[in-house]
């Protein structure tokens, strides 16, 4: 309900709220909003969603007036929660393709587009927006910059692990690429690890692959490949998924990754993550930060050594995590997220807590 999101914003007058309902709110709340008037507008509008939280047409209007007000994120947000009610609402959809054009989304605008009733792309509105995205072959450019922490505490009093990486992409329309740093600290030795990803956005889906590496590494990989997927955002829920083969100095091993994510309130996302690895290598676990093979398991207490013995056994390896986050869009161009795992080894557990901020220019 619109009475769950943040309202610090504006202060309505009672009589503001209440006075009006219906069909009759909702012309009073446009009016005000041709006029200029974005704040009576949204006051008109929070009075009759108080009383009809089901009302579509008013959740519609309500992204119009932060999108006209300038605020991206709860334009967009209502414009989703219209759709969650009316799965068909072609406004909310222009809405969102409109939203998508003026932060230089193109594949993003065409995708909404194009899910509007072939009946209503006839409308003038409809066809000069069209019109004026299949001008514009290419988006303005955007940069991103992503920097993230972790720091994790291990069962059997084991030493912490310490993660920090600095990620900069560039998105050119539907298109983008990024590089990406790593300093990962494992028991007393340390890696660097260098990642460049690839991404491209279609009708609904951005597909990417990343290529990374580090030299003479401990316990990162020395090749990996990476293969992604992420659904657009659609009535507030999105999923995604990776694969995951990597290279290291022990052997090689895959990984599978799924998450879903769902919006919460008015820029407030959550999501779930789950991890599965399961290979046979050579020393894996050591490789990894984990006791030699053959070596201390679970419950011994026994730190790791840090080296293999000769010849080590092969022996799978059977690694589980699942992953939690919350994302909080503190302003139009600024998102925190803070997170949470717990990953199960054969040698040791560990939990994770992790921090990261993108800012997009």
């Amino acid at each position: 309900m619109y009475a769950d999101l943040p309202t610090t914003i504006i202060e309505c007058a009672p009589q503001q709220s209440q006075d009006l309902a219906g069909e009759a709110a909702l012309a009073r709340a446009n009016a005000a909003r041709l006029m200029g008037d974005n704040a009576g507008a949204e006051c008109t509008l929070q009075g009759l969603l108080s009383v009809e939280p089901q009302n579509a047409d008013a959740w519609v209007q309500l992204g119009l007036v932060h999108a006209a007000s300038g605020d991206a994120v709860r334009s967009r947000s209502a414009f989703l929660h219209a759709l969650e009610i009316a799965p068909d609402y072609d406004d909310a959809k222009l809405g969102l393709a409109q939203l998508a054009y003026r932060s230089g989304d193109l594949a993003g605008a065409r995708a909404w587009l194009q899910r509007i009733a072939p009946v209503r792309r006839h409308d003038p509105e409809i066809t000069a927006f069209a019109e004026s995205l299949s001008a514009s072959p290419v988006g303005r450019g955007v940069w991103r910059v992503d920097a993230f922490a972790a720091y994790s505490s291990l069962s059997d009093d084991l030493a912490p692990w310490q993660e920090a990486s600095l990620a900069v992409t560039r998105r050119e329309g539907a298109n983008s690429l990024g590089v990406a740093v790593e300093r990962v600290t494992r028991f007393d030795s340390s890696d660097l690890y260098g990642e460049v990803r690839a991404a491209r956005a279609t009708s609904g889906t951005t597909w990417a692959i990343a290529l990374g590496g580090a030299s003479h590494p401990q316990f990162r990989p020395e090749a990996l490949v990476r293969l992604e997927f992420e659904t657009r955002e659609d009535a507030n829920w999105s999923f995604g998924g990776a694969v995951t083969m990597a290279r290291y100095g022990v052997g090689e091993i895959d990984h599978l990754g799924l998450r879903v994510a769902h919006m919460l309130r008015d820029g407030v996302r959550a999501s779930v993550q789950t991890v599965v690895v399961r290979d046979e290598a050579d020393a894996f676990e050591l490789a990894m930060g984990s006791a030699p093979s053959g070596g201390a398991r679970k419950g011994s207490r026994s730190p790791p050594s840090g080296r293999t013995r000769p010849n080590p056994p092969r022996r799978p390896i059977d690694v589980r995590s699942l992953a939690f986050g919350i994302a909080l869009d503190v302003a139009p161009d600024l998102r925190l997220r803070v997170g949470g795992l717990h990953e199960e080894r054969d040698a040791f557990d560990r939990s994770e807590l992790s921090i990261a901020v993108a800012r997009v220019f």
